[in-house]
């Protein structure tokens, strides 16, 4: 067998394993034109979703010069890129994760820079391309970190994007890029290789993305239509005799073509933003189904917050299941979703607004943040954001041990609102609403002082804006923890480790119910995958409680873990806990 062939067949391997995983699979983006906006601002709304066990830092990336042309290597198997010789300051939301397969931590962060422009993606997978070319691998993260490194504003970070994908070719199956400042949103879908569409939202209309292609009209005047439409016909997909070229209908594969998960995510939301029934879309076409429209009103932050926190309530779509996170079809507010962001976009990027909840939103507040800080709030990152670059795609185990920070607190409250979910799921929301109302009210005031200093005295401005943030944030983990507190969560002790195909135990505190069934496991998981109970033994003021190790455990990261306790009394009544526990390789 010749060394030749061998090479050959390690990059195919290599490149297949890469394309073929769980990466990032239900994210939600929409993107609102400044005319169709209620603040007469560019808004751009992303549900960031990934399934397993992840963990969020944010890092605040700072200017920096560089020598033209150094190398960087993000994906161990892809290419080699050229660095820029100016990197301009970031907000960087990174989702990190331990995994055998890189493209797991690939396609998920985003970023605002210094110039005003944010960037973030969904995933489009599958495309029908089977026959990609790329130079050494091609390109994945390195996409969205090079462009977001440089770009002044949103047409130029599409144009980079564009240079980028021409010279490495996309290294994943398919992808929607969304390239938002304050003026404009471009909308670039790429397929595996070096074909892509692009589409500029319109300023009034708004653009609702899930995981499948959105543009069927793309730009004609675009780069790379050309070769977008003449790829096609050469690969026999498309004939211009028969129909008018539908790019998402021509490049996406079959088997995600239309599926059910991303069509109902999809009408869902254009529901809201029309206020009317669109149920008759369901058994519609998926070609049907519009790249953007013209809002019933202009698109309040509310009504972002209203869509990104659905769960299809009070349509044919909703699943009265005991935790709609799990169910299907696929929610948009859903059981993988790591973070969500609402970003209002303005004329000076300092002003930027990220509202930003931790995990699934529907259970977390939406916390106020504006760009221009240079110091984070405790508790946001574990590691420097130089190091975690370093370190996104070489993390151990250990990475995702459970610390007491911002992502894990908020994790807890979202863990036990599963539990509890139909007891005191409503009673949650009102609080983290009321919360919400108050916070905003403080930001109309204190914007109004923040623009003013920020003409006349800029330092004073960011101190004022971090002074800010931090109240915010240390606001809202009050508020998570009383909520906990009120739910009655019992922290546990953990007596053994979790070990694959044993039982493990662990003990509770004196508690005031007696305790007839219990099921274990990670919040990320469904609760049918979760660690059975047993036998319960109670010991004076303590109670042993023993598991099986349940197929959650299957593909379980070997680290110390938070694990919830759903626990049930003789009289039926539902109570929610925690331990933490290490789990041993699998």
């Amino acid at each position: 067998m010749s060394l030749n062939f061998l090479i050959s067949f390690a990059l195919f391997f290599s490149l297949f394993f890469f394309v073929n995983t769980k990466i990032s699979s239900a994210c939600m983006t929409i993107l609102v034109g400044k005319k169709a906006s209620s603040t007469g601002e560019v808004l751009v709304a992303h549900n960031e979703d990934a399934p397993g066990r992840f963990t969020m830092q944010t890092h605040l990336v700072n200017k920096q010069k560089r020598r033209s042309g150094t190398k960087i290597k993000f994906e161990p198997e892809l290419s080699d890129l050229s660095q820029s010789a100016m990197r301009m300051n970031l907000f960087w939301s990174e989702a990190k994760t331990f995994s055998d397969n890189t493209s797991d931590s690939a396609f998920c962060d985003l970023y605002v820079n210094g110039y005003g422009v944010i960037i973030c993606t969904n995933n489009c997978a599958n495309s029908r391309e089977d026959k990609p070319e790329l130079q050494n691998g091609g390109i994945g993260y390195g996409l969205r970190r090079m462009v977001s490194e440089t770009a002044h504003n949103a047409h130029e970070a599409l144009d980079f994007a564009c240079k980028l994908v021409g010279k490495y070719g996309y290294a994943s199956s398919g992808r929607s890029y969304a390239f938002a400042d304050k003026d404009e949103i471009y909308v670039m879908q790429i397929v595996h290789g070096k074909h892509y569409a692009i589409q500029r939202v319109p300023d009034d209309e708004v653009c609702v993305i899930p995981n499948h292609y959105t543009i069927h009209e793309p730009d004609k005047k675009a780069r790379g239509y050309d070769e977008l439409l003449s790829y096609a016909v050469k690969r026999g997909w498309y004939k211009p005799e028969d129909e008018i070229f539908d790019f998402a209908k021509v490049y996406q594969s079959d088997d995600s073509y239309g599926i059910e998960k991303n069509t109902h995510r999809h009408i869902r939301a254009l529901e809201i933003l029309l206020e009317e029934d669109l149920s008759g879309l369901l058994n519609q076409k998926f070609e049907s189904l519009p790249f953007s429209v013209k809002p019933a009103h202009k698109v309040s932050i509310e009504t972002l917050k209203k869509i990104l926190r659905t769960h299809f309530e009070d349509t044919s779509s909703y699943s009265n299941d005991s935790n709609p996170h799990f169910a299907k079809p696929l929610t948009i507010c859903n059981s993988d979703t790591l973070e969500s962001t609402i970003a209002e976009m303005r004329n000076n990027p300092d002003r930027i607004i990220l509202r930003r909840a931790l995990g699934r939103p529907c259970f977390s507040p939406y916390v106020i943040w504006y760009f221009g800080i240079n110091e984070l709030p405790e508790g946001y990152e574990e590691m420097n954001a130089d190091s975690s670059l370093a370190n996104h795609f070489r993390t151990k185990p250990s990475d995702m041990d459970y610390k007491n920070n911002a992502w894990f607190r908020a994790m807890e409250l979202q863990a036990v609102c599963d539990i509890l979910y139909h007891e005191k799921g409503e009673y949650v929301r009102s609080k983290i609403a009321e919360f919400e109302s108050h916070e905003e009210e403080k930001l109309k005031t204190l914007d109004a002082q923040i623009e003013l200093r920020l003409r006349n005295n800029p330092d004073a401005a960011r101190l004022t804006m971090e002074d800010a943030v931090t109240s915010w944030t240390r606001e809202a983990e009050k508020l998570m923890n009383e909520i906990k507190h009120e739910l009655g969560m019992i922290t546990a002790e953990a007596l053994s480790d979790v070990v694959h195909g044993e039982t493990f135990k662990v003990r509770l505190p004196e508690h005031d119910f007696r305790i007839r069934e219990c099921i274990c496991g990670p919040s990320y998981k469904n609760q049918s995958e979760w660690s059975k109970c047993k036998s319960i033994n109670e010991n004076g003021k303590y109670t042993e409680l023993e598991f099986d190790s349940g197929s959650w455990i299957d593909d379980a990261v070997p680290c110390f873990t938070d694990l919830y306790l759903k626990m049930t009394d003789e009289n039926g009544k539902v109570h929610a806990g925690t331990v933490r526990i290490q789990v041993q390789k699998v």
